[in-house]
């Protein structure tokens, strides 16, 4: 099994007496108590990655911390994440009223969509939130009369790098940002179109552990944000450098060194608009892995054991509730949570009950011999876990709790059958 994880993460998830404890409560009791699959989260450990982020770079710099709301979009998480001091950034418009909901005020929103239909952006527009475009050609799509908050254009530097095949968002293959020629164009436009608050912003690949990409990149920005600056005579008013900070999966990556990481970066962003005479902007990054991912593991129930040329470890859990594996060939630690203490002695398909042959979430993975019953313990579903799940297959989605100390609260509660016809209506002739 991942024991290396419990060690990695001693101050939130601990064995006790062979049994998989969050923060001061047994998995056993929440998974009876709430029901699986279920997804349960840390709130201290939520807070601490905030604050250990938040530190590294703000003692440095004047600092703004957006967190990417699509990597977990649950209210109690946001909420969490405001009430530390974060900014939000949101993919779409949903996410935009979600953040609103959870406490944050338009100013402290950013929104970064890509391929906007005239709508989304009326909804961010009416909404105050500062618009990150994709492309400059979307000014067009606004009104002639728009009240511009702030216009930033996100820039595809021409190099990415991720920790996964899917995980690259720059680069000529890349749908994402536009060139420095586009950008500096659609700047200039905004100009005319009256726009007085400016920033720029990059994301160039997610799950990165190579603390020397993060200044190299950076220094790619400032190059590019400075011939902007000195071409157009806009001041801006912030630089986003985006996230990808990294989190390990596997025993055999190493936690990236985020002190070191924003120290490089910070002496990169200042050495830049000293060479530009840039002025003074705020440095921001809109980490969404980094904050929530190692927070919150997904337990889910042995429905069935298999012996076949395999052995196979049916859980209710599936790709409709934790879709990486899938679509990523990711790779989740796991814990037997009710059996800590025993040792691995077969290789096993740990696989959900959708039919299809990708529903595999662990292959040729050592674990103790399984029985029905048995609780597994997925970690690092925080990020990227309930927002890319589904109902397929008609598969109810899963309930999420929140645990702080010894206390576990219900921050979703899980779908029934009748969730699954909301919205259906069946013709009147149909029923004839």
């Amino acid at each position: 099994m991942d024991r290396w994880i419990l060690r990695l993460l001693a101050d939130s998830y601990s064995n006790k007496d062979g049994v998989l404890f969050i923060e001061e409560l047994s998995s056993i009791d929440i998974a009876e108590r709430f029901g699986t699959p279920v997804y349960v989260t840390s709130e201290s450990r939520l807070r601490e990655n905030y604050r250990r982020l938040y530190k590294a770079f703000s003692r440095l710099s004047r600092f703004r911390l957006f967190y990417a709301v699509k990597a977990n979009s649950n209210l109690a998480v946001l909420t969490v994440l405001r009430q530390e001091g974060a900014w939000a950034d949101c993919s779409c418009p949903a996410e935009i009223y979600e953040a609103r909901i959870a406490g944050f005020n338009g100013e402290r929103l950013l929104y970064t969509g890509n391929y906007n239909s005239r709508e989304e952006l009326r909804f961010a527009l009416d909404a105050g939130v500062t618009i990150n475009f994709d492309d400059p050609s979307m000014l067009n799509k606004l009104p002639s009369n728009a009240k511009l908050n702030g216009i930033c254009f996100r820039i595809n530097p021409g190099i990415g790098k991720g920790g996964r095949e899917g995980l690259v968002f720059a680069g000529p293959d890349a749908k994402f940002g536009s060139s420095e020629d586009h950008a500096m164009k659609g700047y200039k436009k905004a100009k005319e179109m009256g726009a007085k608050s400016f920033g720029i912003h990059m994301m160039t690949g997610s799950n990165v552990l190579d603390p020397r990409y993060f200044p190299a990149i950076t220094e790619v920005l400032m190059d590019i944000a400075g011939r902007i600056a000195k071409e157009t005579g806009i001041e801006f008013e912030f630089v986003n450098i985006g996230g990808g900070f990294g989190v390990p999966y596997t025993d055999n990556e190493t936690p990236l060194p985020i002190d070191e990481v924003a120290k490089s970066v910070v002496d990169v962003f200042k050495s830049k608009l000293d060479e530009y005479r840039m002025g003074s902007p705020t440095l921001a990054a809109e980490p969404g892995r980094y904050l929530v991912a190692d927070t919150t593991v997904l337990l889910a129930r042995v429905c069935h054991v298999k012996k076949s040329e395999k052995t196979f470890v049916g859980i209710d859990a599936g790709m409709n509730t934790l879709l990486r594996p899938a679509l990523y060939k990711a790779y989740h630690p796991m814990l037997t949570a009710n059996r800590l203490n025993e040792e691995d002695v077969e290789q096993v398909n740990i696989c959900g009950q959708i039919c299809e042959n990708t529903d595999i979430i662990a292959r040729d993975r050592s674990m103790p011999r399984m029985q029905e019953g048995d609780l597994l313990a997925i970690f690092n579903a925080g990020a990227y876990g309930f927002s890319m799940s589904s109902q397929y297959n008609n598969r109810p989605r899963a309930a999420e709790v929140i645990v702080l100390k010894d206390s576990a609260e219900l921050i979703r509660r899980r779908e029934s059958i009748h969730d699954l016809l909301e919205g259906q209506q069946i013709p009147a002739r149909l029923l004839q």
